[in-house]
């Protein structure tokens, strides 16, 4: 089954992240993640057998309840891939040091039990949508400028981060489905 490690967002924040949603002019074909989706990846599992889900549940708790809970803050808007044809539209979290030491530990449960290390720097964020093509870049441009003005207002809000879950991700032709399969609580300094 396919699988990842994440942050689950409180609902409240997913309501105001999806309010952000525009309606996408001609020459623009967009992908918003449904409301009910938003979340923050910590590591994409890709296809794992059920069996080792639950080492890996286990390796990873045996981490994680050392851990306290912690705040995460919202930055800024921002995409990966060229301007004139972005793939992915996301809302960047402020640097933060318990995050970096979370990711930092976790990398070494995920070396120990086999998966690659990640090409690329840990660049936490939230996907907001997915570009499926761009025939306007200049009204790519403009929804992109709207957007990033719209979501100054999310900019400096906060939310307490209590544990990681691990979902199981079932690919549909309406959209991904999300799972909870495990949750790995912080020790919240008990």
């Amino acid at each position: 089954m396919r699988a990842f490690l994440a942050i689950d967002l409180p609902g409240e924040l997913k309501k105001r992240l999806f309010l952000l949603k525009q309606e996408a002019g001609p020459g623009l074909k967009l992908k918003w993640v449904e409301e009910k989706n938003f979340h923050l990846t910590i590591k994409f599992l890709g296809d794992v057998e059920e069996k080792f889900l639950k080492k890996i549940y286990n390796e990873l708790s045996s981490r994680t309840e050392n851990f306290q809970p912690f705040k995460l803050e919202m930055e800024e808007v921002g995409f990966f891939g060229k301007k004139a044809m972005p793939r992915v539209v996301w809302f960047g979290i402020k640097e933060s040091k318990p995050l970096e030491i979370l990711v930092r530990e976790l990398n070494r449960v995920f070396k120990k039990l086999g998966f690659p290390r990640e090409r690329e720097r840990f660049h936490p964020h939230i996907t907001l949508f997915r570009v499926r093509y761009v025939d306007d870049v200049a009204g790519f441009e403009k929804y992109y400028q709207a957007l990033r003005k719209d979501a100054e207002k999310l900019r400096g809000v906060s939310f307490e981060v209590k544990e990681l879950v691990l979902f199981k991700s079932t690919l549909t032709s309406k959209g991904p489905i999300y799972e909870p399969l495990y949750k790995l609580e912080f020790s919240n300094g008990k």
